[in-house]
């Protein structure tokens, strides 16, 4: 028996200047300001530069482990 899987594209919208679009509507209308604090905003710039490859991303092999590096 032959099984053929169709792929399907998926399409992300990222809306204008390839921002999220959850983000584009929460920006404040007079000052284009997000309404996030600096380290949301840190945290938001890691993980871009973890998508283009400029650091590396941490692995962890337990729970355990992360919860150290987070000091839980």
């Amino acid at each position: 028996m032959n099984a053929v899987l169709e792929t399907k594209e998926t399409i992300l919208e990222t809306g204008i200047g390839e921002e999220c679009p959850i983000c584009s509507r929460l920006r404040d209308p007079k000052t284009g300001a997000l309404p996030y604090n600096a380290k949301v905003l840190a945290a938001m710039e890691e993980s871009r530069a973890i998508m283009r490859g400029e650091v590396s991303a941490k692995w962890y092999k337990s729970i355990d482990e992360a919860r150290e590096d987070l000091d839980l």
